[in-house]
């Protein structure tokens, strides 16, 4: 996605980008480049690194099918790694975003096949993993009953219209979901 630094140095164009499309300044963004470049000396972090991670912050449960799709989510070229810019984007929407950016983010994380809208099959896999990442019992109910709440047209598909416009207007239902997207 970003050019390719020289090594140990973050390229001007990545640089730039960041500046416009994140709240950090230079100095930020070159101190969060250092550190990246200390835990991922290539520049890229790989799957296999991230799902590792995530096994770390979560080791009572079993954090790697929720880390795939966190990762998916974050690999926006699909390059099968996260370079430094992806990294600071992802950073920058979930900590800092608007609630639109927030849930923009959520909804491509349950699209899982990427093709624009979220399936029962996506929403279960989804919700599944959070229980699974945090080591508790599923609650079969929960998917079933999110996306009878999310798909208003009842044509057992959520847009990413649907999605935003119903979480943003129902203060519960945001709740449940920033309950699965958080400490991501």
């Amino acid at each position: 996605m970003g050019q390719k630094p020289s090594k140990g140095s973050i390229s001007r164009e990545d640089l730039t980008y960041l500046m416009a499309h994140t709240n950090h300044s230079k100095k930020e963004i070159k101190e969060w480049h250092k550190g990246f470049l200390e835990d991922c000396p290539d520049g890229e972090l790989t799957k296999t690194q991230f799902v590792e991670m995530y096994v770390k912050i979560f080791p009572g449960g079993n954090a790697e099918k929720f880390s795939e799709n966190v990762f998916r989510t974050f690999d926006t070229d699909r390059s099968g790694t996260i370079d430094f810019r992806e990294f600071m984007l992802a950073l920058h929407v979930t900590s800092n975003g608007t609630p639109e950016e927030k849930l923009t983010w959520a909804f491509r994380m349950y699209d899982v096949d990427g093709n624009g809208s979220i399936d029962i099959h996506e929403m279960k896999r989804t919700i599944y993993a959070v229980y699974e990442m945090v080591g508790t019992p599923a609650d079969t109910s929960k998917a079933d009953e999110l996306f009878k709440k999310l798909d208003i047209n009842s044509d057992g598909e959520i847009s990413q219209e649907e999605f935003i416009n119903i979480v943003k207007e129902d203060h519960k239902l945001l709740n449940v979901l920033k309950k699965t997207t958080t400490d991501l």
